[in-house]
């Protein structure tokens, strides 16, 4: 049976005395879908709200951590032609660096402070290894120091890469060449190193070298790889280069994914 209440005309108050009843159900009905349509918008919005979408990093929040995943994203640009035709002390050395610092070259800059991204490390209760010294830097000419042939520690870590085009992304030791280096592992082990009590580190304002993540294990590097060492590096042609033909072209927006393994 249709709905009287809404019917109007001059019958209408006739109506509403004979049919009482009627008139009741339908404002019940009514108020029904009203309620049932307020909750769908409700859970519409509280399902795409912040607290439940994952968040992408960009420009002007270029750093987001998801606890419950155990992840940190990472804005950057991406340098694969430059990183390959780098000269120089550190010339394919860096993977991540932090614009503002001293180290160049490096596949990817991103507005990140490394300090904010072992602070990131830290909530996720990753475990530095801190078992480097600066020697394995300072003294990788020397061919009677042991330094040089250390190898970080901590906890181990996965990264990707992805962009616009390539959402579902690469893990980044398939965007890398790899140099032909004998290891009892994979030649991209990387490990949160830590490195946070450096000098440069605790003076305010001070220059500092901005090492995110290192392909070789680094005493400065905040991640860094576990599989080589500066002693590996200095073999010049053992060096990574990156897979132009996998990866964007200079200058393009991607973000890193750093995942903390359990």
């Amino acid at each position: 049976m249709g709905c009287l209440c809404g019917s109007g005309g001059a019958g209408d108050t006739d109506n509403k005395v004979r049919y009482p009843t009627l008139e009741i159900e339908c404002r019940n009905r009514n108020m029904h879908w009203r309620s049932m349509f307020t909750v769908a918008i409700f859970l519409f919005v509280f399902l795409c709200s912040p607290a439940w979408a994952v968040l992408e990093p960009n420009e002007e929040m270029p750093l987001v951590i998801h606890r419950e995943m155990q992840q940190i994203r990472i804005y950057g640009l991406i340098y694969p032609t430059r990183f390959n035709t780098a000269q120089g002390a550190e010339a394919r050395y860096h993977l991540l660096t932090w614009r503002d610092g001293r180290s160049t070259a490096a596949l990817v800059e991103t507005p990140v402070d490394d300090l904010k991204f072992y602070e990131a490390l830290i909530t996720l209760r990753a475990q530095p290894g801190d078992n480097l010294s600066m020697a394995a830097w300072t003294q990788r000419s020397d061919p009677d120091s042991t330094a040089p042939h250390e190898k970080v520690q901590g906890s181990k870590l996965d990264v990707s890469v992805s962009w616009q085009g390539n959402i579902a992304g690469l893990p980044i030791d398939q965007v890398l060449l790899q140099p032909p280096v004998l290891t009892p592992q994979p030649p991209v082990a990387l490990y949160f190193g830590g490195n946070r009590d450096r000098w440069f580190n605790r003076i305010p304002l001070m220059p500092r070298p901005g090492c995110l993540i290192c392909l070789y294990s680094c005493p400065s590097g905040k991640v860094s790889n576990g599989a080589l060492s500066i002693a590996d590096y200095m073999v010049r042609p053992k060096r990574f280069s990156a897979k132009t033909e996998l990866l964007p072209a200079d200058g393009t927006p991607v973000t890193l994914t750093v995942q903390v393994r359990p």
